[in-house]
């Protein structure tokens, strides 16, 4: 079983302390450093992590466990409300909490997507890691909803 290592209130002020710069900004820029997390503020489960790196490689513009509606989204785009969700076998058991709570996102005009933690797995180790379905499914969501930055 794994531990909650969060501090979850540091982590409410440091997006209190950054949200209207971010919600000031264009969905696909960053409004702060993409590696700030970087310093031990927020640690990822592995399954987050190994997203994390696709995101970052595919220069997608989301926020990692950003607070939503009382709750944290694993990734989040607030500004263009896209939330992502890895779907890790201990914490998603309860698959009619996960509907619940994706339902009050979406009622908050929200669009939410899941992934499997296999598929954010998918393509670690793989020397071509832009065919792996975590990055795959970063791109789709990014095009859908133009939060990649252009280069």
């Amino acid at each position: 079983m794994m531990t909650n290592t969060h501090n979850w209130q540091l982590i409410r002020e440091f997006y209190a302390m950054f949200n209207q710069k971010i919600m000031a900004e264009k969905p696909s820029e960053w409004a702060i450093d993409p590696y700030a997390w970087d310093t031990g503020l927020i640690r990822m489960t592995p399954i987050e992590s190994w997203l994390w790196h696709d995101i970052r490689a595919a220069d997608v513009v989301v926020y990692p466990q950003y607070p939503v509606l009382g709750f944290f989204v694993d990734f989040a785009n607030p500004k263009a409300k896209v939330a992502i969700e890895c779907d890790g076998e201990f914490y998603h058991r309860d698959k009619s909490k996960d509907a619940a709570r994706d339902a009050k996102l979406r009622e908050a005009g929200w669009s939410v997507y899941r992934i499997t933690g296999k598929d954010c797995r998918d393509g670690v180790d793989s020397d071509q890691p832009s065919k792996s379905a975590a990055r795959q499914f970063v791109q789709r969501i990014a095009s859908l909803h133009n939060i990649q930055r252009a280069h």
